[in-house]
């Protein structure tokens, strides 16, 4: 039962959406600008001899993945190496590309990480703040630190409510419950009524588990201390600063790729139990999953970071500074976590290369956020969407990580 409850709660978390959104501004910059299109495979390449071999490695990934449809980009801190429309079409019918939106999942939180970095920055909060500041009624809050909730070892359930809630007394699932849950049919006053009702998992601080709810407390937060919603905060300081023109926060009604009917290990059809590919929570998902986004934008958020655009280097040192806490129930691992983003899951090191990452699902959607510090190629990107989510998704996604962080590790090709 155990595996069934995890199965069905890894999936349904991160979950997006609001209103309907305006029309995408056009890039100030196309960034397939000075690049070579491959109308045969829809591929977008440098011919920068520099980068040739990884041109050819993602190409090489790119025939062992033909049944993902996606986008993939690779790039550096200054040029982009390779784009590519996994065999994916948009809801125009049109062929995929670097400005395709997705739903990013929980890649979310490294978003919501940078908001609070930057409200610590500017003396509007702390990150050793206890949670009872924010949320009085929390008794339990007083146990618990911004900073335990960044790096989830706070103690927390992965949601509002505890996983026998999503499951009838037969094992079955509760379609009622969880279309309520997930379409927000539940008031902010009554998620936090009953994450506050919950016992703590450990004691903060020395464990650590994943959790939406926590990273969703830090997206009311962030709503308290800027006295601004959660998305028009990271509209004007996140998206409007890196020129992210084609994302959006907490909306829905915007998204230009087209999901795979029904391609998920859900124990339910989405489509029949929600009546949407697409999610209908912007309540639920804030802060957690509910950012939508596109290739080139993902590049542009990556950069304005590692560059020191959004936060400045002492927070990136926080950011970056994984937590190593044994995990207990879900995982038989380590698991280390740091702001919005953790070590590798298949390759969590390489020679030379310091390998960080995130992975986001929502029902419908799978993404890869992969940041490489090279010794010897420098700062590397690599972003990945699917419309869908199957337990091959995951294994395509992985090739691909693989493949680039093991060129990266070599000193020359």
């Amino acid at each position: 039962m155990k595996n069934r409850i995890c199965a069905l709660i890894v999936v349904i978390t991160l979950l997006l959406t609001g209103c309907s959104g305006k029309a995408p501004k056009t890039p100030a910059v196309d960034i397939t600008e000075g690049l070579v299109y491959d109308e045969t495979d829809n591929t977008w390449s440098t011919t920068d001899e520099e980068w040739k071999y990884l041109v050819y490695r993602m190409k090489q990934d790119n025939e062992r993945c033909r049944d993902m449809k996606g986008v993939r980009i690779l790039a550096t801190d200054d040029k982009v190496i390779f784009i590519s429309g996994l065999s994916a079409v948009d809801k125009d019918g049109k062929k995929a590309d670097a400005y395709t939106t997705y739903e990013i999942g929980s890649v979310t939180k490294m978003f919501t990480a940078t908001c609070i970095l930057q409200l610590a920055e500017r003396g509007k909060l702390s990150i050793s703040d206890t949670l009872d500041k924010y949320f009085p009624e929390f008794e339990k809050g007083k146990e618990i630190t911004i900073f335990d909730v960044l790096h989830m070892q706070a103690g927390l359930e992965r949601e509002f409510f505890p996983d026998s809630a999503y499951y009838k007394p037969d094992g079955s699932v509760d379609e009622d419950f969880t279309r309520k849950y997930y379409t927000d049919g539940f008031t902010d006053k009554e998620l936090l009524k009953s994450l506050f009702s919950l016992d703590l998992l450990y004691k903060p601080g020395t464990d650590c588990r994943y959790s939406n709810a926590g990273y969703i407390l830090l997206a009311m937060i962030i709503e308290k201390v800027s006295k601004m919603s959660y998305s028009k905060y990271v509209q004007k300081n996140i998206f409007d600063v890196c020129g992210m023109t084609h994302s959006s926060s907490m909306k829905k009604g915007d998204l230009t790729s087209v999901p795979e009917e029904d391609k998920t290990f859900t124990e339910f059809k989405i489509g029949e139990l929600f009546g949407s590919l697409y999610f209908q929570d912007p309540k639920t998902g804030r802060g957690a999953g509910d950012i939508h986004s596109c290739a080139a934008d993902m590049i542009l958020f990556d950069r304005a970071l590692i560059g020191g655009k959004l936060i400045n280097q002492d927070s990136l040192k926080i950011m970056f500074d994984l937590q190593i806490k044994s995990i207990n129930e879900y995982y038989d691992k380590k698991m280390d976590y740091g702001c919005g983003w953790t070590t590798h899951p298949v390759v969590p090191f390489a020679g030379g290369v310091d390998v960080y990452s995130h992975s986001g699902k929502t029902m419908s959607y799978s993404t890869d956020s992969l940041y490489c510090k090279s010794e010897h190629h420098g700062n590397v990107y690599l972003i990945q969407f699917c419309s869908a989510v199957t337990d091959k998704t995951s294994e395509y996604m992985n090739i691909c990580d693989k493949s680039i962080i093991d060129a990266l590790s070599v000193k020359y090709w």
